[in-house]
């Protein structure tokens, strides 16, 4: 893979005067961003972290392992996720035996799930695996640049999370 050249939305003489930026040129940049990270951080690999899971099953084992004893519907909110979708990736877990699904004792109705023990060692394994790979990107950086990365990095957080509230006015 040859080196990653980023040219971003303050890069070069743009950056002084980004706005007003038509749509496509900023859809244009986020994606490519996007891109970027997204291969970086090797998300497109069937095999998430080397290993025999996807991402989204990794994504689901985090958040079975994160939340405690949580509901499918409540798994499938968490992540934004269709509830057919997740029952399905969910199911494929179960049959490797990474999570068990039971009924819950407080609503027979609703099913809970839970990391085996299986499941919690592979869990460990990834972020073990994610966390070296993260550092590796961020291996040749100096101190101050790691904190620039950061804040940038809570920038983009916090912006893309916010919302309107009821009044019209912004967070």
């Amino acid at each position: 893979m040859g080196a990653k050249c980023w040219t971003g939305c303050n890069s070069g003489p743009a950056s002084i005067n980004l706005w007003p930026v038509d749509d496509q040129t900023m859809a244009e940049r986020i994606r490519a961003f996007n891109r970027l990270y997204t291969e970086a951080i090797g998300s497109l690999s069937d095999q998430h972290e080397g290993l025999d899971v996807t991402l989204a099953q990794s994504r689901l084992l985090y958040m079975v392992g994160s939340l405690n004893r949580p509901q499918v519907n409540q798994i499938a909110d968490a992540l934004g996720l269709d509830l057919a979708y997740t029952s399905r990736v969910l199911g494929n877990l179960e049959d490797t035996r990474l999570i068990r699904r039971t009924i819950s004792s407080e609503d027979r109705r609703q099913r809970v799930v839970a990391l085996t023990a299986k499941g919690q060692r592979l869990l460990d394994e990834i972020e073990r695996r994610s966390n070296q790979r993260v550092l590796g990107l961020i291996q040749h950086l100096e101190p101050n640049d790691v904190n620039r990365l950061c804040d940038a990095m809570d920038t983009i957080g916090s912006l893309i999370t916010k919302k309107d509230n009821s009044n019209g006015q912004q967070d």
